[in-house]
């Protein structure tokens, strides 16, 4: 009785496998990436609108806070459409900006086994 490693299919070639874990893994960092990018952005206007001070800040979103729960059920949903439509903007812009990073995901230099292009 023989034990050899079981054989995948031609079209789960360990190549194929490898290049497809590595560009999931490189599109869901671009995408994290550019979401803290969105985030970041966020907090950068609400310390602005607090002028760069916490207190600031942080009274700007206590404000808009008790707004947004004050608000009847129709000016919130305009509320969240406003900030997701804004969200997808800024989303839509930082990636604009990163598409060097997504560009090299599709043009993948693969290197020879002596390590040579």
């Amino acid at each position: 009785m023989s034990l050899s490693a079981p054989r995948c299919p031609p079209w789960l070639a360990p190549s194929r496998l490898q290049d497809a874990c590595y560009a999931a893994l490189r599109l869901s960092g671009w995408l994290t990436v550019t979401a803290a990018c969105v985030i970041g952005v966020w907090a950068a206007f609400f310390a602005a609108l607090g002028q760069f001070t916490f207190a600031g800040t942080m009274l700007h979103l206590g404000n808009l806070a008790a707004r947004y729960v004050a608000a009847g059920a129709e000016r919130q949903d305009a509320f969240r459409a406003l900030f997701w439509a804004w969200s997808a903007g800024l989303f839509l812009a930082a990636g604009f900006f990163r598409r060097r990073a997504l560009t090299d995901l599709v043009n993948q230099i693969k290197e020879k086994a002596d390590g040579q292009e």
